[in-house]
């Protein structure tokens, strides 16, 4: 497999910023369901269960829409995925500002998260096809800063246009924001594979010959199944699993904690709550530089961030209801130690199968994992609450993050192993 690496400064460059500028906007169409969810509760009179099912349907669906895109990724052009991903994502947005029933937000929400799921995978084969190693794990980090900017975007544009009009408003904004994205993404991308055509530097990655034997000393030649076993790929989607469960669910669900135990207005809810993807910048670079300590030791890392995480809930469950304050800052604590281990292991882990041609494959595995996880929580944490209240599902979520510390613990040595 031959990639065509750019080593012009300027042109990499502006991959990465097209890139971070799509996958900001993604992201706001992503979660702007999920901010303005309590205002749409309060107008249209759903429950809580019915609320999350909607978010659970666009988790199930992104999920499940990693694995065909990780698939296809390695084979199809990344710029025609990509641009079909922010289309039909401006397209689902558009129709949410036209809905009428509960159902409609179900179907055309599970839509969204079909189409979201066209945009990440093909953006790591890009990025692995055109850059070097070093280069690859340095955007790999860096863009995530996407994520947490996008989502205190998403948390301060709902709470804005509530206070002026209703949630209808929010998705046609968005719509309007991710065709933009697409006609820009598409323009840029294009110039870059024509620069690409004309003056990357091939790289052969790798040379069959040398890769069959290495393959063959270990026994992973003819099956994925294999090696995701020698590697510690299927115990670590353990760990990518729980991180899901808990990244996405508290930032949907911390909006009615604080509704629910402070009885504090929706508005200022949604507002107090886009604060922690500020804090959650933190996390991307707190775990970059203790892996760096660490020796690149990522489930070593992984599992403090994991311990922190228990700490922190354990925290909340003891004192948080003392002060509202207080509890976002503990969830805020959790959230930045899961956007951090996200950039591990969905972010960096991907581009250590790129010699099996698997980078986009592993990549759409690992996010699908992720939102599997924060479909269980989406629609779980409702059942949860409305059943038994914050306070016990605290307490669940405790017992969620030590299992975490066990996953990274018990994969650790396999993964050691399969990257020297």
């Amino acid at each position: 497999m031959n990639n065509l690496q750019i080593t012009n400064q300027k042109m990499l460059r502006k991959l990465f910023w097209i890139s971070w500028i799509a996958y900001f906007i993604s992201y706001i169409g992503r979660l702007n369901y999920a901010a303005s969810m309590i205002e749409i509760g309060q107008s249209e009179g759903y429950t809580t269960i019915q609320l999350g099912a909607v978010v659970t349907a666009l988790f199930i669906t992104y999920g499940i829409g990693q694995l065909i895109s990780g698939i296809i990724g390695d084979y199809c052009s990344p710029r025609i995925l990509v641009g079909m991903g922010l289309i039909g994502c401006s397209l689902c947005n558009a129709l949410m500002f036209v809905s009428n029933s509960y159902w409609q937000l179900i179907i055309i929400w599970g839509l969204n998260g079909f189409a979201l799921s066209l945009i990440w995978p093909p953006m790591v084969k890009l990025f692995s096809k055109h850059m070097s190693k070093d280069y690859l794990h340095k955007s790999c980090f860096n863009i995530q800063t996407s994520v947490a900017l996008g989502t205190f975007a998403t948390y301060v544009l709902c709470s804005s246009l509530l206070i002026v009009w209703n949630w209808r408003t929010i998705f046609i904004v968005t719509a309007l924001f991710l065709m933009g994205a697409a006609g820009a993404w598409n323009k840029v991308i294009r110039e870059i594979e024509i620069y690409a055509d004309q003056n990357g530097e091939v790289e052969e990655v790798p040379d069959i010959r040398e890769e069959k034997k290495e393959i063959e000393k270990i026994n992973e030649k003819a099956s994925f199944l294999k090696l995701s076993v020698k590697s510690g790929l299927m115990i670590i989607l353990i760990a990518v699993l729980i991180m899901g469960f808990l990244k996405d669910g508290i930032m949907t669900w911390v909006p009615q904690y604080i509704t629910d135990t402070f009885g504090a207005n929706s508005y200022f809810s949604i507002f107090l709550t886009a604060f922690l993807p500020l804090v959650n910048l933190s996390g991307i670079y707190i775990i970059k530089y203790i892996n760096s300590k660490n020796n690149g030791d990522d489930l070593k890392t992984t599992a403090l961030f994991y311990g922190v995480s228990t700490v922190s809930l354990l925290l909340l469950v003891l004192v948080g209801r003392n002060s509202m304050y207080l509890s976002v800052f503990f969830f805020a604590v959790v959230t930045s130690c899961m956007l951090g281990i996200n950039t591990i292991l969905v972010s960096i882990l991907p581009t250590y199968f790129i010699k099996y041609n698997k980078t986009s494959f592993v990549a759409g595995l690992t996010n699908c994992v992720t939102y599997l996880g924060s479909a269980l929580c989406g629609y779980g944490l409702g059942a949860l609450v409305e059943g038994f209240g914050w306070n016990v599902t605290s307490i669940v979520l405790v017992g969620i993050c030590i299992l975490g510390i066990v996953a990274a613990i018990l994969a650790r040595p396999l993964w050691q192993k399969f990257k020297q």
